[in-house]
């Protein structure tokens, strides 16, 4: 257990989401309520990244309206990074570095916000501290629009992404319902998640606005299929003189293989592979077998951005999100992640549990078969179900000279007081 008055460290990492921010807000507010526990807070830039570096933020900076700005813009803030500590056995001096900068700010409890994989790399940290003798209280702040963070019922930063994709796709569905006469009879749009197809299946909810939609939905879990593809968009084009699809960037062929790769980048000893473009190959697909006229989109980055639509349910989820793991620390925990639990489908209500953060860092969450239609492309009602409450409401941003007002806060690093690290 720390001792009273011990500073606190917040950082973000992996993809982000249009409420990161929120889930900061949460973290630096309810810590600020609580002067008897917690010291200074400090913000690292570049997550971990930055704690090695000694790039650090200290958050008494921020006033009352930076705090009200932080809740509504996108990206991260404090900059999150894709980068993981190597094993303590290759590389024992980033642990002993991270030690030497918690001793040297008093560190006695870090907030990492991300997905599983950052979960792992913020239990290593504290557990490394408290064998060295400074014992740091860790706990995990859930985030990804992948959705993929196990033992929740979701993960904040999803329902503002579903959100997003859902009102884009139902914008172009009644573009291409305009024009498909004369024009396009194909659309497809590609959706984020390399081994999951949560996200593909938001565009399902324009199901609810239009009847019998002619849709195609082709998520990460279901191999593809080409010709009973093809013969399905046929059929949809000839029963109503077009179609429309939402397909997983991680969809895979029937041999396992990726359909599209865009490259890929080594770090760490590791191969990581970087998707996109499934949506155009898939549209050429069908251009090329069926004669017809084919468009397609990638929303990438605007899907996780888009903080001028976020849902006011995912909101309120990644506040509490922060705000439960100040909670955690307050309790005594260690080692844990605040994650969502339903009380209630109608009205909609949830709550925050605790779970180990070593055991959701080893797991990831896929769609479940009940959500998936039996010849895998479409969704069933029990999907439908799932995503409704998640994208209700609006947490609306402010607008300056006709676009959001989000412009980047100012903020000053500390002074460093360690040499520099390699």
């Amino acid at each position: 257990m720390t001792s009273p008055a011990k500073n606190v460290l917040y950082a973000q990492a992996g993809g982000v989401s249009a409420v990161i921010n929120a889930s900061a807000a949460g973290v630096i507010e309810t810590a600020k309520q609580h002067p008897e526990k917690f010291g200074k807070v400090y913000a690292a830039i570049n997550g971990i990244k930055g704690v090695l570096e000694e790039e650090l933020i200290d958050l008494d900076q921020l006033g009352h309206a930076d705090l009200e700005r932080l809740k509504t813009q996108p990206g991260a803030a404090f900059k999150s990074c894709r980068f993981d500590l190597e094993s303590e056995q290759e590389r024992p001096d980033q642990y002993e570095r991270v030690l030497d900068i918690f001793m040297t700010y008093e560190i006695g409890y870090f907030f990492y916000n991300g997905g599983n994989g950052s979960m792992l790399t913020a239990q290593k940290v504290a557990d490394y501290c408290r064998r060295h003798g400074h014992p740091v209280i860790c706990i995990g702040v859930a985030k990804t629009i992948d959705n993929d963070i196990a033992l929740s019922h979701c993960s904040p930063g999803f329902g503002s992404a579903a959100k997003y994709l859902a009102t884009s796709f139902l914008e172009a569905v009644l573009d291409i319902h305009s024009m498909h006469q004369t024009s396009t009879q194909f659309f497809v749009m590609e959706t984020m998640g390399r081994n999951v197809g949560w996200l593909s299946l938001a565009p399902g909810l324009v199901q609810e606005v239009i009847d019998d939609l002619p849709i195609i939905i082709l998520p990460a879990e279901r191999p593809f299929k080409q010709k009973a593809f093809l013969d399905e968009v046929k059929r949809l084009i000839e029963c109503h003189g077009y179609c429309v699809c939402s397909v997983s960037e991680g969809i895979r062929n029937e041999d396992g293989s990726f359909i599209s790769v865009e490259g890929e980048e080594h770090a760490h000893g590791q191969t990581y592979t970087q998707l996109g473009g499934v949506s155009e190959k898939i549209g050429h697909l069908v251009a090329q077998h069926l004669g017809v006229k084919t468009h397609s989109a990638n929303p990438d980055y605007l899907q996780r951005s888009a903080s001028h639509l976020v849902s006011l349910t995912d909101w309120k989820m990644a506040y509490q999100a922060g705000s439960e793991a100040v909670q955690s620390a307050l309790r005594g925990e260690h080692g844990t992640l605040p994650v969502i639990e339903v009380t209630s489908n109608t009205p909609f209500k949830w709550r925050f549990k605790s779970v180990d953060l070593q055991a959701v860092a080893e797991l990831e969450k896929s769609v479940p078969d009940e959500f998936i239609r039996e010849d895998g492309m479409g969704i069933t009602q029990a999907a439908l179900d799932y995503l409704r409450p998640l994208i209700q409401g609006e947490h609306s941003v402010a607008f300056k000279n006709g676009l959001p007002d989000v412009a980047p806060i100012k903020l000053t690093a500390v002074n460093k007081q360690r040499p520099n690290f390699n």
